[in-house]
């Protein structure tokens, strides 16, 4: 595939697989425009549809969007931690005509089954070809890559998790918590202090698993979707610890969600000895990103960091850069 952009334990293979009602939501729905949620105009989905959530479903921030997809040719995709399924969505735009097969895994069987519901309207009045893809989609429960045992291997793997652990006390699948924060019972493998100390372990695990599995092609990539709140150099030792070569493929900012209990995550993380973990105005963030794409971005990764070195604060209104890493194998 071309692109533009530990002890090991034996996990079981018995996965559920979702069923899906497409015509009715039990939760609440958002309006979508393709163009203004992505940043470029599309080709083979429609031009706006509608969303379906769950209440477990993470929300799409529809009002600050950030485009993360580049160029590649990838015929087998599958998307973990997909949320309301957007990322999907994308797929179906960015990688067809080549793409054949889309696989969406989170933790909660609600929270798939409304991204597999999601992917309908998205094509409403695309070709039949990619009508057949989403409705042929397939939707996972588990955990990090542990739903993709057993099958072909994918071209790409894009990983969005949560960073933060899991709370005492706090129920995992509650609410919108498995989009914040994940329990260490997801964790199969002893992770590196170089890791666990700037709370990657479930990107590292992702790697790990991809590895040691071959959920992957041989030129196959992991896409890493990490918000840039730690230095980039310790991304892309986390790669090299993994045993992947890691380069930044798309680098870009936005407002730190849910802001009350992320931004205290942290800082109780911090307060441990974790971290630290860096936060920006927003304001110093529109300065210093302004003119730029998350492609041109990208290879100035290391200087923008350096750039923002100064405008570190930890309150306020906030924001992040948002970083999707491509890790290939050695």
């Amino acid at each position: 595939m071309s692109t533009a952009i530990l002890e090991e334990e034996t996990m079981g293979t018995d996965l559920p697989t979702v069923s899906v009602d497409l015509e009715h939501c039990t939760s609440h729905d958002l309006s979508i425009d393709f163009e203004t949620f992505f940043g470029v105009e599309p080709r083979h989905v429609s031009p706006s549809f509608r969303i379906c959530l769950s209440d477990l479903s993470y929300q799409p921030k529809i009002d600050r969007p950030i485009a993360a997809w580049a160029p590649t040719t990838a015929p087998f995709i599958a998307t973990i931690g997909t949320g309301s399924g957007t990322e999907a969505v994308a797929a179906l735009e960015v990688f067809f005509p080549a793409l054949s097969s889309i696989t969406m895994t989170d933790l909660s069987p609600k929270v798939v089954s409304s991204a597999k519901s999601n992917l309908i309207p998205a094509v409403h009045d695309a070709g039949k070809v990619v009508q057949a893809v989403a409705m042929e989609a397939t939707a996972l429960t588990g955990d990090c890559l542990e739903p993709l045992q057993g099958q072909q291997p994918w071209d790409l793997i894009y990983v969005n998790l949560p960073n933060i652990p899991l709370p005492e006390g706090a129920i995992l699948l509650e609410e919108q918590m498995s989009s914040t924060y994940f329990s260490s019972a997801q964790l199969p493998y002893r992770v590196p202090p170089l890791v666990s100390s700037a709370l990657l372990d479930l990107h590292y695990t992702c790697l790990i698993q991809a590895r040691i599995l071959s959920l992957h092609t041989p030129d196959g990539v992991v896409l890493s979707s990490m918000g840039g709140r730690v230095p980039i150099a310790t991304m892309l030792a986390l790669a090299d610890t993994a045993g992947y070569s890691g380069r930044i493929l798309s680098m870009a900012w936005k407002v730190q969600s849910e802001p009350n209990s992320v931004i205290e995550g942290y800082a109780t993380q911090q307060r441990r000895g974790l971290g630290p973990f860096y936060f920006y105005r927003t304001t110093a963030l529109q300065r210093i990103f302004h003119g730029r794409t998350p492609a041109g971005a990208a290879p100035r990764a290391l200087q923008i960091e350096q750039e923002l070195l100064s405008e570190r604060i930890d309150a306020e209104e906030i924001g992040h850069p948002a970083v999707v890493m491509a890790s290939v194998r050695k």
